[in-house]
């Protein structure tokens, strides 16, 4: 849609502020939005703007100022760079003025009524000549327009009564002035490559020839003039005032002799404008004064450079303003284009982009290039008082429906009905298991649990073994309920003999072992020693896993199942903790409690703290005074389609202060000091007193090939060997299992459903009121939106490191920007339509 923007600036000083105002429209209709703001005081501006302006007349290039000013010798490279650093700080600070906090109700209302794909003519009411040449198209804000231009318009004007079409060609009066130090011949050859163009060419012509060719009773749709001109607008201090004002009206020089002011020839420029005259191009310096006495004479618009033009760029910039304008594309957009194609010359000519500026006549529309061949019957007239002389106040756009916390409300639950869905069908459990898993590692680190001691058998434990009928090589799979175990009788009787006599509290033997023992003293460790607990595997039907048996040696009581609360094979990370299992009853391993569950409940009752005799599991299992939140959902959480066979709850992994302290292999999710099996063998029973009496040991293989590993929240690598050793779980199993009970440390469970429920609508709620209740797409509603996606994401955080709590993030963190978008994006809906209705009434 093509919009024109007023901004208009009030009386005031840079060092007083102006008031200000905005309005927006389409072309060719009244406005249809007004706001009124401040721009506040900004003293610094003006000083900073001479001495950029000091530092570019200085750089020496090839201006079109007075014959005898052209300078042809071109600055060194410290002059240039310190052209560039101050055209920087320049455009910094004049960013920074509209960015302050008085000035953004009028930069929110531009945010809101314009689109990126809007044409767009901004247009800047003002008479401060300070104000007038400040590099707007230079401002962040036109990165984002892309087809908007800036247009310089004074308070007062007039429309001119035009007769009507003349010619079915554009009718150029062009005037080659003095061309000492200039090359205005590249200038004569562009205008001779117009198409559908009479062209008249004044060669350096005295000031009668010039007057005569301006009364020329067919008129001119363009006046052209190249060659040397000095506005006198150069800005200097007042010391009454204290601000900048400019110096005088301008001049051009039409040969070696003669001078020329606007005033000067004031009737004939009059005439020819009550003619057609439309557009001036002044493709000369300093051009500013030129155009304010060009506007006073009421004439449509006016092209010129706000300050020195060097040759090269007066004629770059004329030929790709040529270029496009034949081409009919509009004459502010080609004015935009011919401007960007400068860029490449700043190199040499700093601030390039900055010259050109067009002065526009508020009553008027600019032509295009078939409109000024005759091809529209008359010209439009602008929308913006058709005779007047001066702006008329134009009618405000009537406020946001009352209805918006209405639009809000509804918005909301209609964006959280279907977040709910969407999550109850299962489709954002990837993402709250993902976003769970970071809340997790996210937490405080903690102590290691000094009444665990893991042993592991490594690689090179393996290899030390000598008995080559109890290690293997590589492991193999169980085949008809036989399995070979990694660790070596012969081992396993050595370490037996070396912990007991230690007094460990419970020795658990995470190593399967579905044969007898070869050793006579190590099958009597086996059926003697009360304090050893082993494993068997549960037989899964559903995956046709088979069971593996226990050590035949052992009594059932001294047997825990194995089973992890996730399938390893489908890449499943490991995040609950499995307690009891119901084994089927083809399973040869009969155990329903986990060795974890085994041996942590062996350890408490030795710490005098039983299991209470009513554990229904109907509200989470009991141990002494401790609840333990067994009784999950298929929603648990993140989960909606969880498997809730036996008894389970959330594991609450214990993330250490330094892992490579625990001399664990460096992973994370191990809870407690290790040692390998050839470490124990070799120490000193002294040596090994105070790590193992009274504590509970943990035997168990760490070895790649046996394949025991697991995905973990803490897992980076999801290859086999980035994966976790199993004995390290069990292990924080163990230490979870037993710190909650005798430390009261945090288990963590989720809210019920209703209350997850409640939580999701709670923040679909808030981002509908914010989007409906925000400035319009503006950096407000942004800056709320994104603080209250912060909060949130703390909230989480902080419900599951003091609480224990999983709190649904991803929902609600999908359901607040969501419902704040909707909404603001109905409003705005709404708001135009009602703005094109309003419209639509009072043009008929």
């Amino acid at each position: 849609m093509n919009k024109r923007i007023v901004i208009k600036v009030g009386p005031g000083t840079i060092e007083t502020g102006y008031s200000a105002a905005v309005q927006i429209g389409p072309e060719d209709a009244p406005p249809q939005a007004e706001v009124q703001a401040q721009l506040p005081p900004a003293p610094d501006l003006s000083s900073l703007y001479q001495r950029w302006q000091q530092a570019y007349w200085q750089l020496g290039a090839p201006y079109r100022l007075e014959a005898h000013d052209g300078i042809t010798n071109v600055s060194d490279v410290g002059d240039l760079e310190t052209c560039r650093v101050l055209s920087r700080q320049l455009r910094d600070r004049v960013h920074h003025w509209l960015n302050s906090r008085e000035f953004q109700p009028i930069r929110e209302k531009l945010l809101e009524q314009l689109t990126p794909q809007d044409s767009a003519r901004i247009l800047l009411q003002t008479q401060d000549p300070l104000l007038q040449r400040l590099p707007w198209y230079d401002l962040d804000f036109f990165q984002r327009y892309r087809q908007a231009e800036v247009g310089i318009c004074a308070p007062e004007y007039q429309q001119v009564n035009y007769p009507g079409t003349r010619s079915s060609k554009v009718r150029i009066l062009a005037v080659l002035g003095n061309v000492v130090g200039l090359d205005t011949q590249t200038d004569q050859t562009l205008l001779r490559e117009l198409p559908d163009a009479d062209i008249h060419f004044l060669q350096q012509p005295s000031r009668e020839t010039f007057n005569q060719s301006l009364w020329d009773a067919k008129g001119w749709d363009i006046l052209f003039f190249a060659g040397h001109s000095r506005s006198g607008q150069r800005l200097k201090c007042d010391p009454d005032h204290q601000h900048l004002q400019g110096e005088g009206s301008g001049e051009i020089h039409l040969n070696a002799t003669d001078k020329l002011t606007i005033p000067q020839l004031k009737h004939a420029l009059k005439k020819a404008i009550e003619r057609g005259l439309n557009t001036a191009i002044f493709n000369s310096c300093d051009g500013l004064g030129l155009a304010a006495d060009l506007a006073d004479l009421q004439i449509p618009q006016v092209l010129v450079m706000r300050e020195p033009v060097p040759d090269q760029v007066a004629h770059t910039f004329l030929k790709g303003f040529l270029t496009a304008f034949a081409a009919d594309i509009p004459f502010y957009t080609a004015v935009r284009e011919a401007r960007e194609q400068l860029q490449g010359l700043e190199a040499r000519f700093p601030c390039a982009t900055w010259l050109p500026v067009i002065v526009q006549n508020l009553a008027e529309t600019p032509p295009t290039w078939q409109s000024l061949q005759g091809k529209s019957i008359e010209r439009r007239k602008s929308a913006f008082s058709p005779a007047g002389s001066r702006l008329k106040p134009l009618p405000r756009l009537k406020p946001l429906p009352r209805h918006r916390w209405k639009v809000g409300i509804g918005t909301s639950f209609i964006i959280a009905t279907a977040l709910l869905a969407t999550r109850h069908v299962g489709w954002l459990e990837p993402l709250e298991l993902k976003a769970y898993d970071r809340l997790l590692v996210s937490r405080p680190t903690e102590p290691v649990d000094s009444r665990l001691l893991i042993i592991t058998n490594t690689d090179s434990d393996i290899r030390a073994q000598t008995q080559a009928q109890n290690r293997l090589a590589n492991r193999t799979l169980p085949v008809n309920g036989s399995f070979n175990s990694s660790l070596a009788d012969t081992t396993l009787l050595a370490l037996l003999t070396k912990l007991t006599p230690l007094n460990p509290q419970t020795i658990g033997l995470d190593v399967y072992r579905d044969y007898p023992a070869s050793l006579p003293a190590l099958s009597q460790q086996l059926q003697n020693n009360t304090r050893l607990f082993v494993i068997c595997q549960v037989a899964d039907n559903t995956t046709d896993t088979p069971s593996i048996d226990p050590p035949p040696e052992i009594r059932a009581q001294q047997v825990g199942s194995s089973d992890f609360a996730n399938n390893s094979n489908t890449g499943e990370v490991l995040r609950r903790h499995l307690l009891v299992i119901d084994p089927p009853p083809n399973s040869n391993c009969a155990a329903r409690a986990t060795i974890s569950t085994a041996i942590a409940l062996h350890y408490l009752q030795a710490q005098g703290i039983p299991l209470s005799d009513d554990n229904d599991h109907t509200d989470g299992l009991t141990i002494g005074s401790v609840n333990l939140p067994t009784n999950i959902t298929p929603a648990l959480g993140g989960y909606h389609n969880l498997d809730t066979d036996g008894v389970q709850m959330l594991l609450n992994y214990r993330k250490l202060n330094n892992p490579n302290q625990t001399n664990c292999g460096g992973f994370i999710e191990t809870p407690a000091d290790c040692m390998s099996v050839s470490e124990v063998l070799s120490a000193s029973p002294q040596h090994l007193q105070n790590a193992v009496e009274g504590r509970i040991v943990l035997i168990g293989t760490t070895a790649l090939e046996f394949g025991d590993r697991w995905l973990t929240p803490f897992t980076t690598n999801p290859a086999l060997e980035g994966q976790t050793p199993g004995v390290f779980l069990q292990a924080q199993m163990i230490s979870q299992f037993i710190s909650a009970v005798l430390n009261g440390r945090l288990l963590l469970t989720s809210w019920p459903e209703r209350t997850e429920i409640i939580w999701i609508i709670s923040w679909s709620l808030l981002g509908g009121l914010i989007g409906a209740y925000a400035s319009a797409w503006g950096w407000r509603f942004w800056l709320k939106l994104l603080t209250a996606e912060g909060i949130l994401l703390l909230a989480c955080w902080l419900w599951l490191v003091h609480a224990g709590i999983w709190v649904p993030w991803i929902p609600s963190a999908l359901a607040l920007p969501t419902s704040a978008i909707t909404s603001q994006t109905v409003l705005l809906t709404s708001r135009k339509n009602q703005l094109q209705k309003t419209t639509v009434a009072k043009n008929a």
